[in-house]
């Protein structure tokens, strides 16, 4: 059986070690160009630049 991850934010795997720490969007299948600082609260607006 194949275990499923639900879309979601997740720690971003390509995260720089110089930089703040972020978070990417899976959608199910694959990870997107979306990301945003870890410390946005849920439910908040992506920031600018966060498309697919």
């Amino acid at each position: 059986m194949t275990q499923v991850t639900p879309a979601g934010w997740y720690p971003d795997p390509g995260q720089k070690q110089d930089g703040p720490p972020t978070e990417r969007w899976w959608d199910g299948t694959a990870w997107t160009a979306r990301i945003r600082p870890t410390a946005l609260a849920p439910g908040a607006a992506t920031p600018e630049g966060g498309g697919d």
